[in-house]
């Protein structure tokens, strides 16, 4: 079964403590990329370096892969990690490309499979 998915977890005395979750993905103009789908630190171990050594474990597994970027997205109520991610050099794609998040549901894509199904048999 092929693995869909990675992870780094952060532990402090054998406790969780923070995690982040990432995939491979290939971009039609850059190539290889890696995705960080969640990163996570309990509240009360936030602001310690914990986020940025999971980031920064995402991005490096990313590099060792030979990948050219790092792709994640970040609610647009989380300002105080979005003008991080901004200092630490990442970009706003919505911003500065336009780029918007779709996503489709498991009905939707159910009934998107279906649609016409009868039509083109």
């Amino acid at each position: 079964e092929k693995q869909f998915f990675h992870t780094f977890v952060a532990e402090i005395d054998s406790k969780l403590v923070g995690f982040s979750l990432y995939f491979y993905a290939y971009s039609t103009w850059e190539g290889r990329a890696v995705y960080m789908e969640d990163i996570y630190v309990q509240p009360d171990y936030r602001g310690k370096g914990i986020g940025t050594k999971l980031w920064k474990s995402v991005v490096g597994a990313g590099l060792a892969q030979g990948c050219t970027r790092c792709n994640f997205q970040v609610l647009n109520w989380n300002a105080p990690s979005i003008d991080y991610y901004k200092r630490q050099g990442a970009t706003d794609i919505s911003e500065s490309e336009g780029w918007l998040a779709f996503r489709m549901t498991h009905d939707a894509m159910k009934a998107f499979v279906k649609k016409g199904e009868s039509a083109s048999q």
